[in-house]
């Protein structure tokens, strides 16, 4: 009987192997761009990272900080602001822990939803759309408020200034021109000079509240200053949900996570550290302080 051996024949006797298949233009120039698209995500320096996250989280929430504060007092305020921080932070650190599962560069809430739940993939991303747009809706709104009083305010008198300068409309749609070729960068690393500049604003608002509160220029009629008591159960929980939408940030870690340079375990807990931190330390400096100007007036 032959042996295996025998019965066994090398390809390169008999049956030499097939030539191998070129590779055709179409893979090559698809594998080149998935390596261009590997080379952008990944180049986001850590200061970026914190400065777009914390420009995501602090907004037009700061400005209610010292009405939730009146309504709950010094301590139940402090408390909640620092409550929402820690929970709204180990959120984000399970979206790294998350990020880990999938692709590098191709993490997000549709991605991550494929592996879960994919039949709900498109719900959760509809969800996220209708979210993001109200907030950029209610931004326009504020802008639509404050703007005509602005410049009111620099204008001594009106008669100086155009008409359309004192019109909500004028400024809801100068705006909406600024930021719609902003919303169509691919990445969120683009922004960091705007994000710069929006922080800015940020800081100059808290230098204000800051300075006023400790040159004592406050209302004649402050109203009381409540260290423990609150309000009652109601306007609490009224002013919960503020707090809480006060440290949204969660839409755009995953693009964080995409485009940070070198996503180690520590390098991205350390950015979402120094994010909520310093979100949490001007929430509680404007609230105190804005309290104190002010009291329950």
């Amino acid at each position: 009987m032959a042996s295996y051996a025998a019965i066994h024949t090398t390809p390169s006797e008999h049956h030499p192997p097939p030539p191998s298949r070129p590779t055709s233009t179409i893979s090559r120039s698809r594998s080149s761009k998935f390596d261009r698209n590997l080379a952008a995500h990944g180049s986001a320096s850590w200061l970026s990272s914190v400065i777009n996250l914390l420009n995501t989280i602090v907004g037009a929430g700061v400005l209610a900080m010292p009405h939730a504060m009146a309504n709950m007092g010094i301590t139940l305020g402090v408390f909640v602001i620092c409550w929402a921080g820690l929970t709204s932070g180990f959120g984000l650190y399970l979206q790294t822990r998350c990020a880990r599962y999938l692709d590098r560069g191709r993490s997000s809430f549709f991605a991550l939803s494929q592996i879960t739940y994919p039949n709900a993939a498109v719900v959760f991303d509809a969800a996220i759309a209708i979210k993001c747009f109200g907030v950029g809706v209610s931004y326009l709104i504020i802008i639509g408020d404050l703007m005509p009083g602005v410049v009111k305010g620099l204008v001594a008198d009106s008669g100086d200034a155009a008409a359309y300068l004192f019109e909500r409309r004028f400024w809801v749609t100068a705006f909406m021109l600024v930021v719609i070729p902003l919303s169509f960068l691919r990445r969120l690393d683009s922004l960091k000079y705007t994000s710069v500049l929006a922080l800015t604003a940020i800081a100059y608002l808290i230098v204000l509240v800051v300075y006023h509160f400790a040159a004592g220029d406050t209302l004649a009629e402050k109203g009381e200053v409540n260290l423990i008591k609150w309000q009652g159960i109601i306007p609490t929980l009224a002013n919960f949900p503020v707090i809480v939408f006060a440290y949204t940030c969660h839409q755009n870690m995953f693009s964080i996570l995409n485009e940070i340079k070198n996503p180690t375990h520590v390098r991205t807990t350390s950015v979402i550290v120094a994010s909520i931190g310093t979100a949490a330390s001007v929430y509680v400096l404007v609230a105190i302080t804005g309290y104190l100007s002010y009291g329950n007036n």
